[in-house]
């Protein structure tokens, strides 16, 4: 298929999903406010852009938008639902230009730290302003082994390297699995890593949960994190001291580790302790797929080591935080359920439904494969936009004083210091 058909295609596709979501009687009131079709009118390449932001975005009845889309569109042509299913295995990421092709680029992924040859689809002037050593942000999908940019939404200098690098570290957070697609070395990278650092959580706790509150989740976190880099026996002191759980065991929403915010790297870094309110945190090793820092799991845990788990407060809204809140795992569920004989049959008697395990996972957890069940921890431990971005918090932190509020920003944002890391 020629480069010109692919382009048409790939906006045809998109375009008749827009207007399918557009009239669907489900969720079509849903689409048109997100993309504001009511409210102004929408130029076609915009249009296209937030049906693709939406279709990743959204969500319907647990399933994935394409799934929805699969079921119900049936307009499509053959070659038409191809390049729908590229779409969907499309990704998005950030990705520093290599080279300038005469129909695309050469591009390195921050993410998943691979290189990439490209095709660009729509009208060359939407890349004005490539050049070797700018940020290109963009989607891409896999058509008949070549790669296209389905979805150019921004291209940033090569001076804006520390946004970049955050925006990278944002999209990890958003979906961890990014890292080691289209690269199977880091996936083993990261499963060496699992394997190694099991065996000294195992030797730090004698145990596979410590449960505590978010006061002291991140001391106990990073005293472990110096276990295994340096051998300091910080963490172990610590242990035998005693681990601080939480005076009483409730539920609360909370937005410390939601994710919802374009400042997720921020929170990741800020950590448990920044919260206001006290609640108690997890932390669990699971031999496949790492440690997890979970909070209100001594909450939900009670759920089931309670006869009377009714006197819980807000048990109800506990358990369905655990099922619909996309960053509590598949694998996490097994593992509890793992501890409790009584663990279907309680969620049954609230849920007041017959789920087994396996398709309680597949109804709340339909992504959590064995890769994408691997810990946020864990991939972003091996990550090195998140080293990065890490060496930029601590470098600022120690320049800080030194930049005046009007000046740039330590990190290399390229902001002003006070609308950046000084706010």
């Amino acid at each position: 298929m020629s480069l010109t058909r692919v382009s048409s295609f790939i906006s045809q596709v998109i375009d008749k999903i827009a207007n399918f979501l557009i009239r669907d009687n489900e969720i079509g009131r849903d689409f048109r406010n997100f993309s504001q079709v009511e409210i102004k009118v929408i130029p076609q390449e915009e249009l296209r852009e937030r049906t693709l932001a939406y279709i990743f975005s959204r969500r319907v009845n647990h399933r994935s938008i394409f799934s929805y889309i699969k079921e119900k569109m049936t307009s499509l042509s053959i070659e038409e639902e191809k390049v729908a299913e590229a779409l969907e295995n499309s990704f998005i990421g950030v990705f520093e230009i290599n080279k300038l092709l005469p129909d695309g680029f050469e591009l390195y992924s921050l993410i998943n730290e691979r290189n990439y040859t490209v095709k660009t689809v729509g009208a060359r002037t939407n890349y004005r302003g490539a050049y070797v050593g700018a940020y290109l942000y963009c989607c891409l999908c896999k058509i008949e082994e070549e790669y296209y940019v389905c979805d150019a939404r921004a291209i940033m200098g090569s001076d804006k390297s520390g946004g970049a690098i955050r925006y990278a570290v944002t999209k990890i957070i958003e979906k961890p699995s990014l890292v080691f697609r289209d690269n199977e070395r880091k996936l083993e990278e990261i499963r060496e890593q699992i394997n190694n650092l099991n065996k000294k959580f195992l030797e730090c706790f004698n145990s596979r949960e410590v449960i505590t509150t978010n006061r002291y989740a991140d001391d106990l976190i990073n005293a472990f994190n110096d276990y295994c880099e340096s051998g300091n026996d910080t963490i172990k002191a610590m242990v035998e001291k005693g681990i601080i759980k939480p005076e009483k065991y409730r539920y609360f929403p909370t937005q410390d580790f939601h994710f919802i915010t374009e400042n997720e790297e921020k929170k990741s870094i800020a950590g448990f302790s920044s919260g206001v309110e006290e609640y108690d945190v997890g932390i669990i090793y699971i031999e496949r797929y790492g440690l997890f820092a979970i909070p209100f799991y001594g909450t939900f845990c009670q759920i089931f080591e309670q006869d009377e788990y009714q006197k819980i407060e807000n048990y109800e809204e506990c358990l369905n935080n655990f099922l619909n809140n996309d960053k509590i795992r598949g694998c996490i569920l097994k593992f509890i359920a793992g501890k409790y004989k009584n663990f279907m049959s309680r969620i049954n008697e609230i849920l007041g439904t017959s789920y087994t395990i396996n398709s309680l996972t597949d109804t709340y957890k339909p992504q959590s494969d064995d890769n994408e069940n691997i810990s946020t921890a864990a991939i972003l431990y091996a990550s090195k936009v998140f080293s990065q971005i890490m060496q930029r918090e601590e470098e600022s932190s120690v320049t800080a004083v030194k930049a005046g509020r009007n000046e740039l920003c330590p990190c290399g944002s390229g902001k002003k210091y006070k609308k950046c890391c000084g706010r």
